[in-house]
């Protein structure tokens, strides 16, 4: 799997993805309990709605509901796609919010000591900010001070330097520190939670790495196992296993089948005379032969054993089994391997019997590869290098 960001960049887009969502449901949220407390102040109040204008008291309000609203639009309309391009842009916007937030939270505080406990609205905006969110330190610093400046000197102009603005002071630094801590606890636990989720994906790929690998390995040990080193064919493991899937087939369907069955002339005689070195050599040549027509017509090659090989074809017509079968015998021809023993030509030759059955049960499978091979031995006992095609045969 390609990386395309470092673990550096990941986190600070996982962080970044979080803040995104918790803005967008904050958004809304608090732009619910603002209308409310709104409201609420309207109704107790009446006197914050002067004929001809609003009110001082308003304005925090309408500006938290302006700032949610573009939020919002932001948020949820144009969304935000995050990408290693515009991290800081999104970083920027985050911090904006978080400052916004508190900041705005202040003056509602500062504006409306009537209705509910003095420092009530900013406690909930600073804690909730600071707790949803996953914040650096210079974010929670910058946001902290200025709604907090701001509160310290809205709460000192209202209540001069008396033991009510003592005790409310006391309790903003109280707020502050507690804030801080729950700011950074949240950060280094989301932090530790993404270190552990990247280390699980980590061993999730790794261990995926492994099972494909494994998988490929037992994939190459097991087609090593159905192949035939010397030639390159399927062996009679593989030959064995391909009956059993045709005979499988053959209970669901019926096909034209052909069995195709090769033997090397003489060649007893070959390794009697030029060596079982050369003799294999002899075998490799034909293999490739065969494989080369196999691939090129579509079809099952396998060695049989010793000197004789098999192919068998699925759907072919008898015209095309003809074919494949001069084939045979002309492509080995051409190998014009030297054969001196031979009672028959001065060169290697190999003789060929086939025969096509329409396959509507296992059982012909079986009799089609029997007739095949008495086809072989027919031309074999007749003179060989040549073959013998029994076609339209049916049980």
């Amino acid at each position: 799997m390609s990386e395309i960001f470092d673990e550096k960049n990941l986190t600070r887009i996982e962080i970044l993805k979080h803040n995104i969502q918790k803005i967008s449901l904050i958004c809304k949220v608090s732009t619910i309990i603002i209308l409310f407390l709104f409201v609420v102040t309207m109704f107790k109040d009446k006197s914050i709605i002067p004929i001809g204008g609003l009110s001082l008291q308003m304005i925090p309000y309408i500006l938290l509901i302006l700032f949610n609203t573009i939020v919002y639009i932001i948020t949820d309309i144009i969304k935000i796609n995050i990408s290693e391009q515009n991290m800081k842009s999104v970083d920027f916007f985050v911090s904006f919010y978080v400052l916004m937030s508190t900041f705005l939270g202040a003056l509602i505080t500062i504006s409306d000591n009537v209705n509910y406990n003095q420092q009530m609205i900013y406690t909930l905006t600073l804690v909730i900010t600071c707790s949803v969110f996953v914040l650096r330190i210079p974010q929670l610093i910058t946001s902290v001070l200025l709604s907090s400046a701001t509160l310290f000197i809205g709460l000192y102009l209202q209540n001069n330097n008396t033991a009510i603005f003592n005790q409310q002071l006391l309790y903003l630094l109280t707020l502050i520190s507690i804030t801080f801590f729950i700011s950074r606890t949240i950060y280094y636990s989301f932090h530790r939670s993404l270190i552990f989720q990247s280390e699980l994906i980590k061993e999730a790929h790794i261990t995926r790495e492994l099972t494909k690998k494994l998988r490929e390995a037992n994939r190459k040990l097991e087609l090593q196992a159905n192949l035939d080193p010397l030639t390159n064919l399927f062996n009679r493991r593989a030959y064995n296993h391909y009956l059993l899937e045709l005979k499988k087939k053959a209970e669901r369907e019926s096909f034209l089948f052909t069995a195709i069955m090769v033997d090397v002339d003489c060649f007893k005689l070959y390794n009697d005379t030029y060596g079982h070195n050369e003799g294999d050599q002899v075998l490799a040549n034909i293999g490739e032969q065969l494989y080369n027509l196999a691939y090129q017509y579509g079809c099952f090659a396998s060695r049989w054993g010793g000197e004789e090989f098999t192919i068998l074809l699925i759907n072919h017509t008898e015209e095309k089994a003809s074919i494949i079968c001069k084939e045979i015998v002309r492509k080995v021809k051409e190998l014009n391997i030297e054969h001196c023993s031979s009672h028959i030509e001065p060169f290697i030759t190999v003789s060929v019997g086939a025969s096509t059955f329409m396959i509507k049960n296992p059982e012909q499978i079986t009799s089609c590869i029997h007739k095949a091979d008495e086809a072989l031995y027919f031309v074999k006992e007749n003179g060989r290098n040549y073959y013998l095609h029994r076609q339209a045969v049916e049980v």
